[in-house]
């Protein structure tokens, strides 16, 4: 057992109730992480929950616990641990449960952590926050095929089903270990690339119109309004992952998605092959990792836009 491994674990001994929260706008590495983190504590004794500021996204229902995830079912919680999360402003209306917890943990891949609980471990190397849970705990007798499942989730999903720069030997080992667990990889990767309704697939052929190129093919530009949803009957949650889509263009080094929200506002993702997208979004006050990052502009989507492309082409070193 590492030093760090124990440190947790004695945290987790000393309390009774236990909140996990992850971060706003949940995606796999979020779900998992702190599905996964809830369960290790179930399975240390504790009575725990696991929490984000939204609604658990549906692409996310075949994990195992999932109809119990954003639940709180108990009045007050002695230890809080922050999953996936850079920094309080992230976890939303549980900062309050933070603050009012007795002790904290904060477990985290972002290179951008502010280090805010008592407890720390932030590894901006790894490649997702189910990663350092699973170096953290995979030589442990708690680990178990559901937590596995989770811990695969947000391994495939941070690391683009491996097709990141951050998929390494050791992240193929990992998935490896898990395999041998008892996950179900058919069954998962089905579930999470290929399970889309209906109104997705027709979000998806609007996205897909909607791409525009800059800065002679090497910026591409997608832009999702709400009135997108709106026709197609789908959700906010739906939007994640079709920058994808601008990404795979051939000859596109940087890829942009803008995504409407109410009040005026445009969640912004952005990823490249090769361009620092994190210090682009953190001019915009977001933030992220070096090829993929985000962040919220208020404004007019073609203001919006041209914010956006100038940024984008000065971090290639190009022209827009």
């Amino acid at each position: 057992m590492t030093e760090i491994t124990a440190e947790i674990i004695e945290a987790i001994d000393n309390a009774e109730t236990v909140l996990v929260c992850g971060h706003i706008r949940p995606d796999g590495d979020c779900i998992g992480s702190a599905s996964a983190m809830k369960r290790l504590c179930e399975k240390l004794g504790k009575k725990a929950d696991a929490v984000c500021d939204a609604e658990p996204p549906a692409a996310f229902g075949f994990l195992p616990q999932y109809e119990e995830f954003g639940k709180l079912r108990y009045e007050k919680y002695d230890l809080f641990i922050a999953v996936d999360c850079a920094n309080e402003a992230r976890l939303g209306v549980y900062r309050a449960q933070l603050q009012a917890a007795k002790n904290s943990i904060n477990i985290d891949h972002h290179p951008t952590n502010g280090k805010y609980c008592k407890i720390n471990h932030i590894d901006p190397d790894a490649c997702s926050t189910c990663y350092i849970l699973f170096k953290l705990f995979s030589a442990e007798s708690i680990m178990d095929r559901d937590i596995a499942t989770m811990l695969y989730t947000g391994l495939s999903t941070d690391t683009g089903h491996f097709m990141h720069s951050n998929t390494t030997s050791a992240v193929f080992n990992a998935a490896a270990e898990m395999c041998d667990m008892g996950v179900d990889i058919a069954y998962v990767n089905h579930e999470i690339y290929c399970n889309k309704s209906f109104e997705r697939i027709k979000l998806t052929a609007r996205a897909l119109e909607a791409i525009r190129l800059y800065a002679e093919g090497r910026i591409a530009l997608m832009t999702v309004m709400q009135s997108d949803l709106a026709d197609t009957g789908c959700k906010a949650e739906d939007t994640e992952g079709l920058i994808d889509n601008a990404s795979a263009v051939t000859g596109v080094k940087l890829a942009i998605a803008m995504c409407e929200q109410p009040g005026g506002y445009f969640r912004v993702s952005l990823r490249s092959v090769c361009a620092d997208v994190a210090a682009v979004a953190e001019r915009f006050g977001g933030g992220g990792h070096r090829l993929a990052a985000g962040c919220i502009i208020q404004g007019n989507r073609y203001d919006v836009a041209d914010k956006l492309l100038a940024a984008c082409a000065a971090a290639l070193g190009v022209e827009n």
